[in-house]
């Protein structure tokens, strides 16, 4: 279900060995209320995807946080 939702929000995609994977880049970029999980990243060559299982949505607590965190100075 996950899968269907990124392609429907445009993010980036490659399949790799029958597996898809989705641009991590783009995801921060255009989609701050996905969180990442960032030991499952893969890296190949400057571009880093990860597998849509990996992904999910933020929780509330989770928003709360990052707004917290992300206070400038």
């Amino acid at each position: 279900m996950l899968v269907q939702e990124l392609k429907q929000k445009g993010v980036k995609s490659v399949i790799m060995n029958g597996i898809e994977y989705f641009d991590v880049a783009d995801i921060k970029e255009n989609h701050p209320d996905l969180k990442i999980d960032i030991k499952k990243i893969l890296i190949v060559g400057r571009k880093s995807y990860i597998i849509a299982e990996y992904i999910e949505q933020l929780t509330d607590f989770d928003k709360v946080m990052k707004s917290l965190f992300n206070v400038k100075n």
